[in-house]
């Protein structure tokens, strides 16, 4: 199926009941790059998307259709709401389908981050050793990561043997781990300060957004010395093992 027909099939369903929030041009790179399946029948829309190691669930439902899970992956549904309206329909539709929410992130963003930016003692770190290092701290459904299709570089600081100390993967959502015996010497900084550089460089808009887990607090206070501030926008992650 093509960017366009899916467009067509998409105006027959309501968003009454619906997760479906991706860009036009998150879209149109997952259908070229072949990871996008779709189901679809007179009640609901439903788009399975390839990630590395599950399967990330996009729905689009009239009423409250009975779910096809593939069977034998791990599948998330992730919800992005305002505070104050909580996506409780969706929210409903997904525990009746037996998923359990595992966590909560609030948005954080910045206009700018503070502080020099810098690509000094930073590199880039290839795909195979930026997800190897990311899956020692996260699980595949924690760090959100594309199939490594559609790996979209990362970067890394070294400690002095050469081993990676701290990696930040730039995509969509930016995931950041850092290893346990480097931290507290500023390399969370030195790696946003450089991702910020980087953005900088290609003349992209100067505006971050990262997902906090409101109860992270180291997270919270390196991020707020950013110049990141929380605002209303809330996710919630919710996991179904087949």
């Amino acid at each position: 199926m093509t960017y366009d027909s899916y467009l067509e099939l998409q105006k027959r369903y309501s968003r009454m009941i619906s997760n479906d929030y991706m860009l036009p041009a998150d879209l149109m790179r997952r259908f070229a790059g072949g990871v996008m399946t779709i189901y679809a029948d007179d009640q609901a829309l439903f788009l399975f998307e390839k990630r590395e190691g599950f399967t990330k669930l996009h729905f689009r439902l009239v009423d409250k259709s009975a779910f096809l899970a593939p069977q034998g992956e791990t599948v998330a549904a992730f919800l992005t709401y305002r505070n104050d309206r909580r996506p409780s329909t969706a929210a409903d539709w997904l525990l009746e389908q037996g998923f359990t929410r595992t966590k909560t992130l609030r948005r954080h963003t910045a206009a700018a981050i503070t502080g020099a930016l810098s690509l000094d003692g930073v590199e880039h770190m290839p795909p195979n050793e930026a997800y190897a290092m990311l899956s020692e701290y996260f699980s595949a459904v924690e760090a959100d990561m594309p199939c490594r299709e559609l790996f979209e570089g990362a970067l890394c600081v070294r400690s002095q043997n050469g081993t990676p100390a701290g990696v930040l993967y730039m995509g969509q959502t930016l995931v950041v781990a850092v290893a346990p015996e480097a931290r507290g010497q500023g390399i969370g900084r030195k790696l946003y300060r450089a991702y910020a550089a980087v953005k900088a460089q290609a003349g992209k808009k100067p505006v971050f957004h990262e997902w906090i887990s409101p109860d992270n607090a180291a997270s919270l206070s390196m991020f707020k010395s950013l110049g990141f501030t929380p605002d209303n926008v809330m996710t919630d992650c919710y996991v179904l093992l087949c």
